[in-house]
């Protein structure tokens, strides 16, 4: 397993999923997405 990555983004809701894309496009080939939910996407609950 690949434990290296070009960036790490924590958060996988609508901002992080953005700044993964955004990094991806500028060069970053190994994106790390953390996310404490099962999945991505979704919006604070407060």
């Amino acid at each position: 397993m690949n434990t290296e990555y070009d960036v790490a983004v924590v958060g996988g809701g609508p901002a992080g999923l953005a700044a993964a894309i955004a990094a991806y496009d500028r060069g970053a080939k190994r994106v790390l997405i953390l996310e404490r939910e099962a999945r991505t996407g979704g919006i604070l609950n407060q």
